[in-house]
């Protein structure tokens, strides 16, 4: 199952420390993120370019990409008022 929340926490993590081993990033998660958590959401991350997925050792291995980071920047925050179609914005 899709869920935006993960992938917004998900990505949150990697722009403050850049790579992380795949067990530490989900780890950091709050628990809720954790259980809603599947492992193919970091496969749909890298699918869309937003992170890069290496393997290291016996783990992998996620970095952010400066597409992810864009992606970040233009979503809003979980709870944040979007403008509806014609509203203007403060």
């Amino acid at each position: 199952m899709y869920d935006p929340a993960v992938q917004r926490a998900m990505l949150e993590k990697l722009v403050r420390w850049r790579r992380l081993p795949e067990g530490d990033l989900i780890a950091m998660l709050s628990p809720v993120a954790r259980l809603r958590y599947r492992p193919e959401a970091l496969d749909d991350l890298a699918w869309d370019g937003l992170i890069v997925l290496e393997h290291s050792g016996d783990e992998r291995v996620v970095s952010i990409t400066e597409a992810g980071e864009a992606w970040l920047q233009h979503q809003p925050a979980h709870g944040e008022h979007q403008p509806a179609h014609g509203e203007m914005s403060s």
